[in-house]
């Protein structure tokens, strides 16, 4: 007798159009979490197209891409299709995937959540009701409801779209590493490079850029112990060579923050942690126990323009923000601490006055010599769900700005490129929008010799590769 508890097939896509040559994340943890919650309630397997198939960046390819994924559904004894549009540069391959699933299994329940299924939940309304739910935030609540509903019904009359309650912290569950045994020792048998961990969800931020404030805002964690007990388990089972924290606000209480770094701190991990947070969030006792372990500290600072700060909403006190994190950063230089800055460029909005402004910033820095400062740069990409989406009007009117490609998702193209393309002012037209990149090429030797030896070899092997070729890269 069939059993009456739904299994649920929870897949990443994989892209299409987008470019071979940009990474892929090893291990999709976002989706590892969600099928850890419902896995305690329903059989759940995970799977991650892009590993299993590939991306697709032509008709052909994409029609090869239909046909495995024919393959792998054939024979499924799954009775719901969980698809984590988590990407808009998924869209594409979720809505593929979806039809195959639907002409090979009409019964069954195809339910699609992610950033962009909370962005723009009307993309999968589709005439046929190709999706039978589209979820809107966190999934963990929703799905596991939809899974109990369908064991009782079957499939709704029509898409339905389901704001997602938040989940708070008593319904946190640890990573579940077993479910995703055969998918590691399938594509990393010497294990990963790294791992990227949640310890903790929500920010109470709303950058203009940014798609977290589609989701609950208010910060929510495990508990400092559970947190690095996570950790621990990570890198005792996996040996990557490094643990990035990939929170979208780590560390914002300090009580919280400086529990768990003391704790980081007394295990000195054998891996390289990343941890990416505020100016704001690092005091002189957090320093000194980041200097007791191998990590690199990453700042969202996105622009040394008091005005692009005020635009991009990171801040409401511009100068209070870079002087703070000026002092920061050469505190952690004093104790050997890497760090980067990671900047966006021609954000609507951007000028040359910003650019003047953010680079007269970076020069100051260059002057200081032994840094353990890197600078990382990357022109502003579009994606739907932000402000800077919802107020595309405002940045047209008041600086000129000029979206090329509003909606370069549904296109069959280099979506990686096409989300880059627009205008960010009228003083920053065509012939300028790429100034910023000869402006930080201008800097190339400033940068490399503002670096302590240590630093310059760090940013050699991990960011910028031909720096290898530079003698001063043999002398560290």
């Amino acid at each position: 007798m069939e059993s009456k508890t739904p299994s649920i097939y929870l897949i990443y896509p994989s892209c299409f159009y987008y470019p071979d040559w940009m990474e892929k994340v090893e291990m999709k943890t976002s989706q590892l979490l969600l099928a850890s919650f419902l896995t305690r309630y329903y059989p759940v397997e995970y799977a991650d197209f892009e590993y299993a198939i590939g991306r697709p960046n032509s008709v052909i390819q994409i029609k090869r891409f239909e046909r495995k994924v024919h393959d792998l559904f054939a024979d499924c004894r799954h009775k719901i299709l969980a698809i984590s549009c988590w990407t808009s540069l998924s869209y594409q391959a979720t809505l593929t995937i979806s039809r195959i699933w639907r002409e090979m299994y009409p019964e069954r329940l195809i339910v699609v959540g992610g950033y962009h299924a909370s962005a723009r939940p009307d993309e999968f309304l589709t005439e046929n009701n190709l999706i039978d739910y589209v979820i809107c935030g966190e999934g963990e609540l929703a799905l596991k409801d939809i899974a109990a509903g369908f064991a009782a019904s079957g499939r709704p009359a029509g898409t339905t779209v389901i704001k997602s309650p938040p989940v708070r912290e008593d319904n946190f569950v640890g990573y579940n590493w077993d479910i995703v045994d055969r998918f590691m020792s399938e594509y990393f048998p010497n294990g990963p490079g790294n791992i990227y961990l949640y310890l903790s969800r929500g920010c109470p931020f709303g950058c203009s850029f940014c798609m977290e404030p589609l989701k609950d805002r208010k910060w929510r964690a495990y508990t400092p112990d559970s947190a690095f007990q996570e950790l621990d388990t990570a890198i005792a089972r996996f040996k990557p060579y490094g643990v990035a924290f990939a929170d979208a606000c780590f560390g914002m209480r300090p009580g919280w923050r400086k529990e768990f770094l003391r704790l980081l701190a007394a295990s000195n991990p054998r891996a390289w942690i990343v941890i990416e947070t505020r100016p704001e969030y690092i005091d002189d006792e957090d320093i000194e126990l980041f200097a007791q372990f191998k990590t690199e500290i990453q700042f969202g600072v996105e622009s040394c323009s008091p005005d692009m700060l005020l635009l991009m909403k990171k801040t409401r006190q511009p100068d209070k923000f870079l002087e703070r994190f000026r002092n920061v950063s050469h505190k952690l230089s004093a104790r050997g601490v890497l760090h980067r800055a990671n900047l966006i460029f021609n954000h609507p909005g951007e000028t040359r006055k910003t650019l003047d402004e953010t680079f007269g910033f970076i020069d100051r820095e260059l002057e200081n010599k032994s840094s353990y400062l890197m600078w990382a740069a990357h022109s502003y990409m579009h994606f739907p769900g932000c402000e800077l989406d919802s107020n595309k009007a405002y940045y047209e009117k008041t600086f000129g700005s000029r979206f090329l490609r509003p909606e370069w998702w549904k296109e069959n193209d280099d979506q990686y490129y096409a989300s880059m393309q627009f205008i960010p002012s009228a003083d920053l037209g065509e012939e300028n929008r790429g100034l910023w990149e000869t402006m930080m090429a201008q800097r190339k030797e400033n940068l490399k010799s503002a670096l302590a030896p240590r630093a310059f070899r760090f940013a050699a092997n991990k960011y910028f590769l031909d720096w290898k070729i530079d003698p001063r890269y043999e002398e560290v």
